[in-house]
C-alpha cells in the first residue's frame, strides 16, 4: 500500500478545525462516556454559551434548554428529548440528518460513531436551503389555492366546488351520512348589471358570498359555478334539514350596499335542492337539483324547491 507523503501533526489538524469552523460548521467530538473533549467555535456558540460544565451531553442539552441555546424541541419537554435520543446516540455507525435550532438555523449533521465509542459530529448551515424551500412551498401552496379560487368571491371555484362534489358524493356512499346539494341563483342578477353597472353586479356577488358563507355550518361548502350561480354542498344531512338551511340562510338576508352611493340593493335568491341518491354521479344530482332552481324560477323566485326524488 502506497503511504501518505506526510504524517498528520497537531499543526495540521489545528488548521483543519479552524478551516471546519471559518466555513461555518460546528464540530463536536465526545468520547466513549459522552464527555465532551473537543468543540470548534461554532459549536460552542450554539450549545454552550457560557456554560461552565460538566460537560456531558446530557448537561449540555439541559443548559442549552435552559438558556435559550441548542436544538428546538418541540414539546419543551427536554427530558423526554434525552430519552428519545440516548439509545439513538450510537445506534448506527453513521447517520445523517436536519435539525432546526431555537435561534432559527438550520444545520445538516454527519454523525459517526468511530470504533472507540467516540462520536464526531459536524453540523453544516443549511438555513438558506431551507428557506428557499419554505418560500418554494409556500409559492406551490399559494398557486394551487389561486387555481382553486374564484378570485371575486374568495370561493371554490367551478372547478375545484365540482372535485369536491365528486368527493362528497363517494363519501355518503361508502358512509351512508347523507348528502345533499344546492344550485342556488341570485334573482334578478341581469337587472342589477343593466342598472348599476358591473361593478355593482361584483359588490353583490362578493356580498352573496360573504353573507351565505358566514351562514351556513363549518362542514358546509359553497363554492361559485359562473356568473350568479353558486353550488352549496351540506354533508350528513336530508331533505328536510337541508332546505332548513336554506330557509336559515334566506331569513332576514341583508341588502347588498354600494359603498360610493350607499344604495341598498336587496339580494334574494331562487334555488334547487336534492339529495344524494345510490348510484348518483356529479351529472345526475347537477341535473334534479338543476330542473329544481328551474322550478323556484318558474313559480316567482326567491324560494327553495325540492327535486322529485329518482327522476332522471
Amino acid at each position: 500500500m502506497t503511504s501518505l507523503p506526510f504524517t498528520p501533526d497537531d499543526g495540521a489538524l489545528r488548521y483543519l478545525v479552524e478551516t471546519l469552523t471559518e466555513s461555518g460548521q460546528a464540530v463536536s467530538i465526545f468520547d466513549a462516556d459522552d464527555n465532551l473533549r473537543y468543540a470548534n467555535k461554532t459549536y460552542q456558540g450554539m450549545f454552550l454559551g457560557n456554560y461552565n460544565g460538566p460537560f456531558t451531553f446530557t448537561g449540555i442539552v439541559r443548559h442549552a434548554h435552559r438558556n435559550g441555546l441548542g436544538v428546538r424541541i418541540d414539546d419543551g419537554n427536554v427530558e423526554a428529548f434525552l430519552a428519545r435520543t440516548l439509545p439513538r446516540r450510537r445506534s448506527v455507525p453513521r447517520k445523517s440528518f436536519e435539525t432546526d435550532l431555537v435561534d432559527g438555523r438550520w444545520f445538516w449533521i454527519d454523525h459517526t460513531v468511530l470504533p472507540n465509542g467516540w462520536v464526531l459530529s459536524v453540523g453544516a448551515d443549511i438555513t438558506t436551503l431551507k428557506n428557499n424551500e419554505k418560500s418554494l412551498r409556500q409559492a406551490h401552496e399559494a398557486a394551487l389555492k389561486a387555481s382553486q379560487t374564484d378570485q371575486l368571491t374568495g370561493l371554490p371555484n367551478r372547478r375545484h366546488i365540482l372535485g369536491l362534489l365528486d368527493e362528497a358524493l363517494a363519501a355518503s356512499e361508502t358512509t351512508g351520512t347523507g348528502l345533499c346539494v344546492a344550485v342556488i341563483d341570485i334573482d334578478h342578477f341581469k337587472a342589477i348589471n343593466d342598472a348599476h353597472g358591473h361593478e355593482a353586479g361584483d359588490a353583490v356577488l362578493e356580498h352573496f358570498a360573504h353573507s351565505c358563507r358566514a351562514r351556513v355550518r363549518a362542514q358546509d361548502c359553497l363554492g361559485r359555478t359562473g356568473g350568479e350561480e353558486f353550488l352549496l354542498l351540506l354533508p350528513e344531512v336530508r331533505l328536510d334539514d337541508a332546505v332548513r338551511i336554506i330557509d336559515r340562510i334566506r331569513d332576514g338576508f341583508p341588502p347588498a350596499v354600494l359603498e360610493h352611493s350607499r344604495l341598498e340593493l336587496p339580494c334574494t335568491f331562487s334555488a334547487g335542492v336534492t339529495e344524494a341518491l345510490p348510484d348518483d354521479d356529479r351529472s345526475s344530482i347537477l341535473r334534479r337539483a338543476d330542473r329544481a332552481l328551474y322550478a323556484a324560477k318558474e313559480e316567482g323566485r326567491n324560494r327553495t324547491r325540492i327535486s322529485s326524488e329518482g327522476t332522471p
